[in-house]
């Protein structure tokens, strides 16, 4: 089977058909070591971890008091232009102070047909998030709020997030063993050679339940 070429068809097929650890052999083979984010991203619910979909980024700054005539700012505006078929992306806390994803961040997402939400920071509203299966990646939970602690300095720029730079618009995969980002340059031809690889390793699997040893496998079929 052959990936589809238009995109919304292309990330359901994706979905269907790879799983994140060959994209990420796949990355690395092409040289690109540094696409899978850190460990610390774990899916808040893991029957409902798989995220296909383009990169909107959130870029934000720790703060210590809170603007009042507009408390969330650039966080409103960026959240109301979301499409169907994003991945919110927050950039990294290191503080881990601020937790930018919650019950109706998630409501709004799910309703404009957000894929999900990479949230390299503090999360809360957790049990409500899971009953209206709206798939998280977070990196801890707090019951605290956004205001006060943080803001969007910007949106739909490069941010850092798990430790891996990336770009609005580029294609973000995430399932039970973790995220990857995909750069747009190289997309076509990873998307292909992971599902070719997919394809040995399926055919390896069932050669080693016949009792082949790995050795012979992997002679053959060059995966593991």
């Amino acid at each position: 089977m052959q990936p589809e070429t238009n995109d919304a068809k292309r990330m359901d097929w994706i979905r269907n058909t790879l799983h994140v650890a060959a994209v990420c052999d796949i990355l690395d083979d092409l040289g690109y070591r540094r696409q899978a984010m850190h460990q610390r991203l774990r899916p808040l619910d893991p029957d409902n971890a798989v995220i296909v979909g383009r990169a909107r980024t959130f870029r934000w700054m720790e703060t210590d008091y809170v603007v009042e005539d507009d408390p969330y700012g650039l966080e409103i505006d960026a959240m109301d232009s979301l499409k169907p078929g994003d991945v919110v992306v927050h950039s990294t806390d290191p503080g881990g102070t601020n937790a930018p994803w919650g019950e109706l961040m998630s409501t709004l997402a799910k309703r404009q047909g957000v894929a999900g939400c990479i949230c390299d920071s503090l999360i809360r509203d957790c049990r409500q998030i899971i009953a209206m299966k709206f798939p998280v990646f977070h990196a801890g939970i707090r019951p605290v709020d956004s205001k006060g602690r943080g803001r969007v300095m910007a949106y739909d720029v490069p941010v850092r997030c798990g430790d891996v730079l990336i770009n609005p618009g580029e294609l973000v995969f995430a399932d039970f063993d973790g995220v990857v980002v995909i750069p747009r340059p190289i997309e076509d031809e990873v998307i292909r050679l992971a599902a070719d690889k997919i394809g040995k390793e399926n055919e390896s699997r069932r050669e080693l339940l016949n009792g082949r040893s790995l050795r012979e496998v992997f002679d053959e079929f060059g995966v593991l």
